[in-house]
């Protein structure tokens, strides 16, 4: 339930006043430094879209305290004018900018700011813009009783002068900057401690695999296991052994990239035998589900100053990827082609494809799409976000492309060409 504290006229002259009953009423109702300041901005912001196209407008501060008694409880800010609208809400809300009339300018960067956001052009006229943020978890929960004397400490405030605003702002900007750097300080402790616990972990696993793999090769080599049921179950192990052995070395490699500690031996190569090397390499996974490959080569030798054996890793996971995600008897197509300067290797598959709201994290570490079937994820997601990382330590880039679920997928990769070798 919505309860209004506050309520300020927006003019050209008052703008400061509002910015600051907006860090008043933050500050009273919850809101943390951080949220505050954002708080702060976002209205700030809309009032001024106010003055610029409506020349004037009123700012309302509400207190939602939620249906039920452990709903989130939001801090609002309701900015209203009866000026001409936004003809392109929803451009403008995306950021894009209507060059000849600029109407909300800096909507899309409030979106951004505030918890909850939303615009309403009434069909009266004018625009109404809510700008919601929630109250920090630590704070304790206010109750209705409670309103009534937040809104008459409030009233009785004195506005600050256009001086101390400014000092106020200052103030407010070094704050957020410092929380800013210890945040990041924070985050870049937890990838140091994430990615020296994926070294571990890949270190530890490596020494039970490698057991289990030569106990496998001697079991094999002894004529009482020779028998054709016990034959096909130890091969069954054997290959689940071997792809967990290479989920282990790619885990390893991603932490030893990461950190930086990937040294490549780059020599001229040329790009056609690296991608058919690959392609053997991957040949056992295309003929378990019975794809057809049709593999096209350039014309010449394309030289590429490269780390052979990475770069093979790098086409060998993308080959990889797109026969585990086709239905059995699929066509994927590899094609190694000249762009200008650039040498360029497409995958392009007909299988399951990438969900829209997927493919722009397609090759963060840990991302996984899933198998088509029962939607379940068939790999650890970070064959792809290895490989992006090998093709930017070689000066490239990798892109992936998909028109959906169920469309297929293509990943290009491209690499600047260097002289022969010799």
């Amino acid at each position: 339930m919505k309860h209004a504290i506050l309520a300020a006229p927006i003019t050209r002259h008052n703008l400061v006043v509002v910015r600051d009953r907006a860090r008043a009423v933050g500050a009273l109702c919850g809101l943390d430094k951080m949220d505050g300041t954002r708080f702060v901005t976002a209205v700030s912001e809309v009032a001024r879209n106010a003055v610029q196209y409506a020349g004037e407008g009123t700012v309302t501060f509400h207190l939602d305290l939620g249906d039920s008694p452990d709903a989130t409880q939001y801090v609002v800010a309701e900015v209203a004018d009866q000026g001409p609208g936004i003809p392109d809400l929803a451009g403008v809300l995306a950021g894009r900018v209507n060059a000849n009339r600029v109407v909300g300018r800096g909507l899309a960067s409030c979106r951004r700011l505030a918890d909850r956001f939303a615009v309403r052009q009434p069909a009266a006229g004018g625009t109404v813009v809510v700008i919601e943020m929630a109250r920090a978890r630590g704070a304790a929960r206010l109750r209705a009783e409670q309103v009534d004397p937040l809104a008459a400490q409030l009233a009785e405030r004195k506005p600050q002068s256009v001086q101390e605003e400014y000092e106020q702002q200052q103030r407010d900007m070094m704050q957020a900057l410092q929380s800013l750097k210890d945040r990041q300080s924070e985050l870049e402790m937890a990838d140091g401690r994430k990615n020296q616990f994926v070294a571990t972990l890949a270190h530890e696993l490596r020494n039970p695999l490698g057991t289990l793999q030569m106990t496998l090769q001697i079991l094999r080599r002894k004529p009482e296991f020779q028998q054709p049921e016990l034959v096909k179950h130890l091969a069954v192990i054997a290959r689940q052994a071997q792809q967990i052995n290479q989920l282990v070395n790619d885990l390893m490699d991603a932490s030893r990239v990461s950190q930086g500690k990937v040294e490549l031996d780059k020599r001229p190569t040329d790009m056609n035998e690296l991608v058919g090397q690959a392609l053997e390499m991957t040949g056992a996974a295309m003929a378990a589900k019975k794809h057809q490959v049709d593999l096209t080569l350039h014309g010449e030798p394309l030289w590429v100053d490269a780390d052979a054996t990475r770069l093979k890793q790098v086409f060998s996971n993308v080959m990889h990827n797109a026969a585990r995600y086709s239905a059995e008897q699929g066509r994927i197509l590899v094609r190694v082609s000249r762009a200008e300067a650039q040498a360029v290797v497409e995958v392009d598959d007909q299988g399951f494809g990438i969900a829209p709201d997927l493919l722009p994290h397609v090759f963060g570490l840990f991302v996984q799409g899933t198998n088509g079937k029962d939607g379940q994820p068939p790999g650890l997601g970070v064959g792809l976000s290895l490989a992006q990382r090998l093709v930017q330590e070689h000066g490239g880039t990798i892109t992936a492309a998909s028109e959906g679920v169920g469309r297929g997928s293509r990943f290009t990769v491209t690499l600047p060409l260097c002289a022969p070798a010799g």
